[in-house]
């Protein structure tokens, strides 16, 4: 997960160190290492930046700031107990998002956070379980569990004002079908899931409003791009209009 910032970027490695180094020769400018669980995470740890500052999550739920010109630590915000020290290898984070001063982001512990990129402070914390990156819009933010639910939840109290079954519609055997990631446009929800299916929502309402089978297996999140949506599949790209 690499984030560009002028003439340097941005990496985090699996012994969740960030790194950051130049553009044009490769040196390296700085790091800056947080805790080192004893067994290594080998999931993506997610990099947001923001004016002068770096954000990034470690693989143990540690949520760090940084001066982005030097490294030097701006404040550190722990989300899970020492006990995840222990299961650092099952924690999956989404990626970050930012909007206006604050961060958002879920886990697959359950907890969807708001944290204040000023100070470092929890905002709010809601118990939702995904492991998918959230969408602001306006004044609510929208996550999808990995139990197949949609939450709309007020970003500035926290507060969950609705919750709708997006996979009630499916036969799901043994709750095998998962969500893998979604995107919202022209007030549609898009839900791309393992089984190679991608399912429309409407925003406002919440209810499905078609099923659209792209692959036999697992298709990852959808991007739009020049009015097109592109999907990456297990051997290439669909693009649909």
């Amino acid at each position: 997960n690499i984030k560009v910032y002028k003439d340097r970027f941005m990496v985090v490695d699996f012994e969740n160190t960030i790194r950051c180094f130049s553009i044009n020769d490769g040196t390296e400018l700085w790091s800056f290492q947080t805790e080192n669980p004893f067994i290594k995470s080998q999931k993506k740890l997610s990099i947001t930046i923001k004016g002068n500052l770096v954000f990034f999550i470690n693989s143990i739920g540690d949520l760090t700031g940084l001066n982005i010109n030097d490294g030097s630590l701006y404040w550190q915000t722990p989300t899970q107990s020492n006990i995840i020290y222990q299961n650092a290898f099952s924690l999956e984070n989404s990626d970050l998002v930012f909007s206006n001063n604050s961060m958002y982001f879920s886990n697959n512990k359950n907890e969807l956070f708001s944290i204040d990129s000023r100070s470092g402070i929890i905002n709010w914390k809601q118990k939702i379980n995904s492991n998918l990156t959230p969408i602001i819009i306006d004044n609510f933010v929208f996550s999808i569990s990995n139990e197949g639910y949609l939450f709309v939840v007020d970003k500035k109290k926290g507060n969950i004002i609705r919750i709708t079954n997006v996979l009630k519609n499916i036969k799901n055997k043994k709750n095998k079908i998962k969500p893998t990631g979604f995107i919202v446009a022209r007030n549609k929800i898009y839900l791309s899931l393992n089984n190679g299916k991608m399912i429309k929502i409407n925003v406002i309402s919440g209810i499905q409003e078609d099923i659209f089978k792209l692959n036999k297996s697992i298709i990852l999140r959808p991007n739009i791009f020049n009015g097109s949506m592109y999907v990456v599949k297990d051997n290439g790209i669909i693009k649909t209009d």
